[in-house]
């Protein structure tokens, strides 16, 4: 019942689901009342994990290895903001909009070798399809000039790559081998999520990775959590974050062939490392547009350059991608972005509206199945031989 209610679209798809597949008739609140009754269980689990978590010597806790467990090779923390409908409260004293702000994170590890010289020194050639990387960008909601369409081919003239019969395409070169998922999910202020991540990462014994990779993309908050709870890690910025930022400025108050070009410039030297290279030039650009008005759109030239170089300005040294290449490390935040999109399947539309006991919920158990840590099956086995006083069956190996 749990997984259907958590799985499926709705709750009454869920009750459709059991009747169909298991001949169960079991009607939607039944559904949603144990999957709030469950989901509070390990809300309850998480915080007391938390909690003792925190009462630990800090010789113990910050940033320290346990000795006695396996630590990975590369470990990975990314985090990002998802949205979602929450009831008003009685007590609210103004009606506002029921959009609120959740928080996902994943922690991931990975196989990475180490390279001495960057193993993938060219920008991909994805980035460099206009069409394709607009449409991209627009998808994440970022600003663009207004009017800017491409047809359907490559910035650059694609090279004839010689035929690979019987193969499919190899990834990245240099690209670092995923292995294991966890997740968190939850309607948590920054200042609490922060202690979350870093208890879930303090389990999987992260602090002794030789490798640690901490990935956002601009936003304040994911960098107070960096600075706060995740010190040791190397800060990395999403780079598509910042290809959306160049793509914007390049092509403001630009024809598109003359765009073209210095987009073309420009995201090569970002994912070489070289932002700093390119700096003066938007400095230079800013100036000759001007400064943008209190009142102007965010589609406005002048307001697009002066945001890009705000932008990379104060991200620099979040940015030499070629380094972090060698390293074996990865560079963008595409594993919580599709993670989110995966939560938001089941908790985000225009006529879902959760209560916060509801929300918080749903999203602790959405994050427990698209976890590959098995948080849920220990949690079933323990709840099982705890209500029934017999120990478990176990599964076989």
């Amino acid at each position: 019942m749990v997984r259907a209610g958590v799985k499926s679209e709705s709750f009454r798809a869920a009750s459709e689901e059991l009747a169909e597949q298991c001949e169960l008739k079991i009607g939607p609140k039944a559904i949603e009342r144990l999957v709030q009754r469950i989901g509070q269980e390990r809300i309850d689990q998480r915080n007391a994990a938390v909690a003792s978590h925190e009462k630990l010597p800090l010789t113990k806790r910050d940033g320290v290895a346990d000795s006695q467990r396996p630590s990975p090779a590369v470990a990975m923390v990314s985090v990002d903001g998802g949205r979602l409908q929450v009831r008003s409260s009685v007590s609210d004293s103004k009606p506002t909009s029921h959009w609120r702000e959740s928080k996902t994170a994943v922690l991931e590890t990975y196989l990475g070798q180490t390279y001495e010289v960057d193993p993938d020194p060219d920008v991909p050639r994805c980035f460099l399809n206009l069409k394709r990387t607009t449409k991209m960008v627009r998808g994440l909601g970022h600003a663009l000039p207004a009017g800017l369409e491409f047809e359907d081919q490559d910035a650059a003239p694609r090279e004839k790559l010689p035929a690979r019969r019987g193969r499919r395409r190899s990834s990245r070169p240099g690209r670092p081998k995923r292995l294991v998922r966890s997740v968190l999910a939850s309607r948590a202020r920054s200042e609490n999520f922060g202690p979350m991540m870093h208890q879930a990462a303090w389990e999987r014994n992260f602090f002794g990775a030789k490798r640690r990779v901490f990935l956002g993309d601009g936003a304040g908050a994911n960098w107070t959590i960096h600075r706060e709870h995740f010190s040791t890690f190397l800060p990395v910025l999403d780079f598509v974050h910042a290809l959306s930022y160049l793509l914007a400025a390049a092509f403001a108050g630009r024809l598109q062939s003359e765009g073209s070009e210095v987009y073309r410039r420009w995201i090569q030297a970002v994912w070489s490392g070289q932002v700093a290279t390119i700096l003066p030039e938007l400095e230079a650009r800013s100036r000759e547009l001007g400064e943008p008005p209190e009142d102007c759109s965010e589609s406005d030239p002048r307001q697009l350059v002066f945001e890009a170089l705000r932008y990379l300005s104060n991200n620099a040294g979040r940015m030499r991608y070629d380094a972090y290449r060698r390293s074996g490390l990865p560079i963008m935040t595409s594993a919580v972005e599709s993670t989110i999109k995966l939560i938001n399947r089941r908790v985000k539309g225009s006529e879902k509206f959760w209560s916060e006991r509801g929300a918080e919920a749903i999203l602790q158990l959405r994050a427990d199945y698209l976890s590959e840590t098995e948080a849920l099956s220990r949690f079933w086995r323990a709840r099982e031989s705890t209500a029934s006083g017999f120990r478990p069956y176990r599964r076989a190996a």
